[in-house]
């Protein structure tokens, strides 16, 4: 009987390998010979997923944003407030595979830059992202939508700017959640 290969999971598991090979190499020393070491495959089997190295980062930064879409998406019963305060806390890392996560985010932007793809991806999900924050700000804080949008885009900035000091190991995760609590909290 032929072996059943789970296609989602092959693909899943070699963009899992382009992160780990991003946080060690930055995305400018991906190429499919480490993606495929550090996934386990052959070459081949990722030119068949992804065909070109290109193909693969713009996947890779694809699924970044699907995964933080679905952690949102788990919190659908909580409150305007706590679904408020995952949105602008959830980039702050917390252990050493966040700190992976955020780096591997932050080569993205960097790559966005000079990569129209990457840039638009990036851009959708920081619309997407900035238009969610606004609707619940509204909600929480019972705001007009054009306070609300102006009240997200500081939230988000704030988050941004303690995310890069986390990073830097400049301030703690818990007091950066902790700024951010307060923040949502105001108002």
């Amino acid at each position: 009987m032929p072996r059943v290969v789970d296609h989602e999971e092959r693909r899943s598991q070699i963009v899992v390998a382009l992160w780990l090979v991003i946080a060690e190499h930055g995305i400018e020393g991906v190429s499919l010979r480490h993606v495929a070491a550090a996934a386990d495959v052959s070459m081949g089997r990722i030119q068949h997923y992804f065909g070109t190295k290109e193909a693969l980062v713009l996947a890779g930064c694809t699924a970044l944003v699907d995964n933080a879409y679905g952690g949102y998406l788990e919190t659908a019963g909580a409150t305007p407030r706590e679904r408020l305060l995952h949105i602008v806390s959830q980039q702050i890392p917390r252990d050493d595979g966040g700190r992976v996560g955020v780096s591997v985010w932050y080569a993205y932007v960097a790559k966005s830059i000079n990569d129209d793809a990457v840039r638009q991806v990036l851009a959708e999900a920081r619309r997407g992202a900035e238009d969610e924050c606004a609707r619940l700000i509204g909600a929480h804080r019972g705001v007009h939508p054009d306070a609300a949008l102006t009240q997200a885009r500081r939230l988000l900035a704030l988050a941004d700017g303690l995310t890069l000091r986390v990073l830097v190991r400049d301030l703690e995760p818990a007091e950066a959640v902790a700024m951010l609590e307060a923040e949502v909290g105001a108002g």
